[in-house]
């Protein structure tokens, strides 16, 4: 009986030093941009880079990612999850946009898709989460929530959404007939 709540210690230090190592060994880079973001319908957006200040994220390589128009549902986080600090669809908004432009460029064949692997998108991603944690005001997010999304982000479904998914590109009529139900994030 005893087993059990020591096992479940060990595995949670276990989670916490990983998270640790991996929040370490991540490194920030620079956000810059507005966030636009419009609904479509239930769980699925469009993102629309702003004319003048678009969303880059610019990694400690100098590599700059600047998302284009596409559709995203922000996290892909389970609804069971959205109980839990720091596990919002939408907490990380800028994290989720980046990595869901890589997904988009893979599946479209964009730019240079070719660059990245389904790896490469998951450290994208929690470069960006680095980034945010680290500016002043967020306020939001931790090491284990950033580590466990990163892992998240390159399981078999992942994967399989990588290597199979369908190129679905936001059809201007249908944004035409979206809602005046518009998220902006300025990030500074």
């Amino acid at each position: 009986m005893c087993a059990r709540p020591t096992t479940l210690l060990f595995l949670l230090a276990g989670l916490c030093g990983c998270a640790s190592y991996h929040y370490k060994h991540t490194d920030p880079g620079t956000l810059n941009g507005t966030v636009t973001v419009k609904w479509y319908k239930p769980n699925l957006f469009v993102y629309e880079p702003d004319a003048s200040t678009p969303l880059t994220f610019t990694r400690k390589s100098g590599q700059p990612i600047t998302p284009a128009k596409m559709y995203t549902d922000g996290g892909s986080i389970p609804r069971a999850f959205w109980v839990f600090r720091n596990y919002s669809p939408w907490g990380y908004g800028p994290a989720f946009i980046v990595h869901d432009w890589l997904f988009h460029m893979q599946n479209c064949k964009l730019g240079e898709y070719q660059d990245y692997t389904l790896k490469d998108a998951a450290t994208v991603m929690s470069e960006v989460m680095r980034t945010l944690m680290e500016t002043p005001d967020f306020n939001y997010g931790s090491k284990t929530s950033m580590y466990l999304m990163y892992e998240a982000v390159q399981t078999a479904p992942a994967r399989e959404a990588w290597d199979h998914g369908k190129c679905i590109t936001p059809d201007i009529l249908s944004v035409d007939r979206v809602p005046d139900a518009t998220i902006v994030i300025r990030i500074p």
